[in-house]
């Protein structure tokens, strides 16, 4: 299976979709900002129950190996949980998280060694032929993350927003500007674990689907949809005294389209320890 894979969710809340983040943390430590390739993977319907075997076996060993050794700082698999089934695009995302350039695709000599270094007995043809005989590869992009806010953990949920700006750099100041100071004020009251702005890096082109991805991070279940306007717009008020709500998410429908919104449950999550 490939070392990468992403999400997409829409922001659930009154006026607009919340934000999204892809900031990740399974301690107190702060995740690594830079590059993450993500991989949509599809699983071949009767290999739910091994795919799930492999996941926790060889995959997570071989992303272990490769975090500890630092050429990757964060490994997240995320499991879809809205939309799922035939009509899902991702079964699973792959998040590869890089400490500074991307490497490039690792080769089949490459893979042999990283997989005698992770312990698990098998080639890399080998490793490969089981993952094709598990899975299809939809699509790998390749993202840079522009805002972080708070943490995550196993069993967390990802709400993961498509986004599609005209102008990219215009719309990540105004996320800077508008969201991002609520983000940190949820991720510090506990509402929500954390949020993220992440713009498409590869592929690229006027014909993309999207060019941004926001994730908000919830502790639970329940948390998506426990939303209490009045709380809200008070901690708005408290946030942005000078910046009208309704004024404030007009600006947002004139730089960007939100698309396709998506839930993910993180189902494992490998984050460097150095």
């Amino acid at each position: 299976m490939p070392e990468e894979v992403l999400v997409r969710i829409p922001r659930l809340f009154v006026y607009v979709a919340l934000a999204a983040a892809l900031s990740a943390t399974l301690s107190a430590q702060q995740p690594p900002t830079g590059y993450h390739s993500v991989a949509c993977i599809k699983v071949k319907p009767e290999n739910n129950t091994e795919f799930r075997k492999w996941a926790a076996g060889d995959v997570h060993k071989l992303a272990q190996s490769r975090v500890e050794g630092g050429a990757m700082s964060t490994w997240i698999l995320l499991r879809s949980v809205i939309p799922s089934g035939a009509s899902a695009e991702c079964d699973y995302l792959v998040v590869s998280m890089y400490p500074g350039i991307p490497p490039q695709p690792m080769d089949l000599d490459e893979l042999d060694a990283a997989l005698k270094k992770a312990g698990i007995a098998m080639t890399a043809q080998q490793y490969v032929d089981r993952r094709t005989s598990l899975t299809a590869l939809i699509s790998n992009n390749m993202f840079q993350n522009r805002v972080f806010v708070g943490t995550f953990k196993k069993g967390d949920y990802f709400v993961v927003n498509y986004m599609k700006a005209p102008n990219i750099e215009d719309y990540v100041a105004w996320e800077k500007k508008a969201w991002m100071p609520i983000a940190e004020a949820m991720a510090k009251e506990g509402t929500r674990s954390g949020w993220s702005l992440n713009t498409l890096v590869f592929p690229g082109g006027t014909d993309v689907k999207f060019n941004a991805v926001t994730v908000d991070v919830f502790p639970a279940w329940d948390s998506i949809f426990n939303t209490n306007f009045q709380q809200f717009y008070a901690l708005w008020q408290k946030v942005h005294p000078d910046m009208e709500l309704g004024t404030t998410f007009e600006q947002y429908e004139k730089l960007r389209h939100q698309g396709d919104v998506d839930v993910f449950v993180v189902q494992d999550a490998i984050l460097s320890t150095k």
